[in-house]
């Protein structure tokens, strides 16, 4: 006894699925999708041709992409919270300088730590200044009055 076609297709998108979870990316997912709503319109339409089914499928897996990239682009709109980038939350306040700024290099004092800081002028210890910026683990001051 054969079997029917829309077991293959439900277990070639459930592969599909599956290789989405083993390797990284969101590309398998969509297309695993098509392959098993393709595999459920066999299911209910058994005499349908196996060009028809190749068809839907492949109509299928172009519109789920299309959804699945316009929800992956709707997640990537969210705005950086600095959740990942500590030196991100210290933008806009303002710090005592621990060691002199001297050609653009120094510390400041951040709590109870030390930080990295550059800026364009020189700027004396015990100077309050403002974080303007953060360039990897240096973060870019301003003194306090210098600014407009």
């Amino acid at each position: 006894m054969p079997i029917a076609d829309y077991w293959w297709w439900l277990s070639f998108g459930m592969v599909l699925m599956v290789l989405e979870i083993i390797t990284p990316g969101i590309f398998f997912l969509w297309i695993g999708i098509g392959a098993f709503i393709t595999g459920c319109v066999a299911a209910v339409f058994p005499a349908a041709s196996t060009t028809l089914l190749g068809v839907v499928f492949a109509v299928l897996s172009i519109i789920s992409v299309l959804i699945g990239r316009k929800v992956i682009g709707k997640q990537q709109d969210i705005p950086d919270t600095g959740l990942n980038n500590r030196a991100a939350q210290y933008i806009g306040q303002i710090y005592p300088v621990y060691e002199a700024i001297i050609d653009g290099r120094g510390k400041i004092s951040v709590g109870d730590t030390l930080w990295q800081a550059s800026a364009k002028t020189n700027i004396p210890v015990n100077k309050s200044v403002k974080v303007i910026g953060v360039n990897g683990t240096i973060l870019e001051v301003t003194p306090i009055d210098d600014e407009p």
